[in-house]
């Protein structure tokens, strides 16, 4: 998600707003690198193939996840998972894409912004563990928005040891 401004029809004025973008290869693989770091979704990139349109296309695999069917997640389950995890709802006003409103979340502390939160992008697995498989991420790093809090620091994937 980028900020743009548009014009407000009302005042005349621009208005700052955040818009979905199609994803740079460095942004999507970056996506799953936070995922993994944020979320425990381990996700492996597999290399490029070809689409069915003979577009060149990232392939990625994360592990099965058994689930009940009879209990899906939902959006209260979504809900409570990123207020668990730190994150607040971004407000539908700020948002231009009407698909992502309501499903679009923001964790200041280190500038990772979450989006296409929908129910069908997360999973139940057997023990009632909610577990996010394809979020939308974008990291804004601190001072570079002028529609969300200032990030205390950008995300950083952790030192191995």
């Amino acid at each position: 998600m980028d900020e743009t401004k548009l014009l407000d029809a009302r005042t005349f004025q621009n208005k700052t707003r955040l818009m979905m973008r199609a994803a740079l290869p460095s942004e999507y693989l970056r996506r799953w690198a936070v995922m993994t770091a944020v979320f425990g979704m381990r996700t492996h990139y597999l290399g490029k193939v070809m689409g069915s349109d003979h577009e060149p296309q990232m392939a990625v695999e994360q592990p099965f996840i058994p689930e009940d069917e009879n209990l899906p997640a939902t959006l209260e389950d979504a809900a409570a998972f990123f207020t668990a995890h730190g994150f607040e709802r971004v407000a539908d006003e700020h948002i231009i894409n009407p698909e992502v409103h309501g499903v679009t979340w923001y964790r200041q502390r280190d500038g990772v912004l979450v989006t296409d939160a929908h129910a069908r992008n997360f999973r139940r697995d057997l023990d009632g563990v909610l577990i996010p498989v394809d979020l939308v991420i974008a990291l804004v790093p601190p001072g570079a928005s002028a529609l969300l809090p200032a990030a205390k620091k950008l995300w950083e994937p952790a030192e191995e040891d």
